[in-house]
């Protein structure tokens, strides 16, 4: 689901899709049925009537935008990206649909297109907190904070009932180890809307980086109760039960994490960690020397120290370089 919609579910009111607001008195019934669909979470039906409705009415950007937004909540991004530019080539001033596109584009790693795409929407639309939260998160990817944070000031400003407003800054925050202020984004996050995901997962780094182990375990928990793709959640949970010295539950975490990013370079040192303290050295030296290896492919040059540093403790040779 866009982010621009969350809000209002969790404000209790009807709920339309962002894309027809400007045509609200003009939708035709197929698309409104679709919109109410959409709102309740039924996306497939939703795209299944614009998939008709669309055969006969080729040209109505609103309902192409209305079938972007059902593939983006399906986390089909190249059908949605292909279905927002469709829309764009009717109305090429179409702000909301160029928002969706940056979000969907973010969500493939094209980030030079989604780049351009917010910034031509919020030149249409300088009171798009949409575009605005799309914009903070490409520029917190590329590590360029501060504008990250003007841009998230603004969402939060023009959208102070939009959960995933106040979640994106206290991202922000984490990142900028701010942590008093990121907790209280989050906190106002999960104040507005309970089922906000990504404000516990926020809210569980901060946790992290105050060694507040118990509540991390809650929070990443949570947050896989709410979304069990948030893989990344695993990861984290392995650290905080780590360090309350629950190490079998540790080690089943950082497995869960391995196994959908078999290639992340830090997973397999926090698991030669966990194996290290549970007395399996050769199963830590296996892992350590897996983490190496991973490090050296990204050139990651610190973390292949942090591995060699923990295979020469369990006295295990390094790995040679590749040539």
């Amino acid at each position: 689901m866009h982010r621009a919609l969350c809000c209002a579910l969790s404000l209790g009111v009807l709920l339309v899709s962002t894309a027809a607001v400007a045509a609200a008195e003009t939708t035709p019934p197929e698309v409104a049925q679709a919109e109410r669909l959409y709102s309740d979470g039924r996306f497939k039906e939703s795209l299944a009537i614009l998939n008709a409705y669309l055969k006969d009415h080729p040209r109505d950007a609103t309902a192409l935008t209305d079938r972007g937004d059902d593939y983006e909540a399906l986390n089909d991004q190249r059908s949605a990206i292909a279905d927002y530019t469709a829309a764009l080539s009717i109305n090429p001033d179409y702000a909301y649909a160029l928002a969706s596109r940056c979000e969907s584009y973010r969500e493939v790693d094209d980030s030079q297109a989604a780049l351009k795409d917010c910034d031509a929407a919020i030149n249409l639309n300088p009171k798009s907190a949409y575009a605005y939260r799309e914009r903070a998160l490409l520029k917190v990817a590329s590590n360029d904070l501060q504008a990250a944070l003007a841009d998230a000031d603004q969402s939060v400003g023009l959208a102070p009932n939009n959960a995933f407003g106040f979640a994106v800054r206290c991202r922000i925050y984490v990142e900028m180890a701010s942590y008093s202020k990121a907790l209280s984004d989050c906190n106002s996050a999960i104040a507005i809307d309970n089922s906000e995901q990504y404000a516990y997962f926020q809210r569980g780094r901060v946790e992290i980086a105050q060694s507040q182990w118990n509540a991390a375990v809650a929070d990443f928990e949570k947050t896989l109760l709410l979304d069990s793709s948030q893989t990344g959640s695993y990861y984290w949970l392995a650290i905080a039960q780590l360090n309350l010295g629950a190490y079998p539950a540790a080690l089943a975490q950082a497995d869960r994490y391995i196994s959908s990013n078999v290639d992340d370079a830090d997973g397999h040192l926090l698991r030669a960690q966990i194996e290290a303290k549970l007395g399996n050295t050769a199963e830590a030296r296996t892992s350590a020397a897996d983490a190496l290896r991973h490090y050296r492919i990204v050139n990651d040059e610190s973390g292949a120290a942090k591995a060699q540093a923990l295979l020469d403790s369990l006295g295990a040779s390094a790995t040679p370089a590749p040539q």
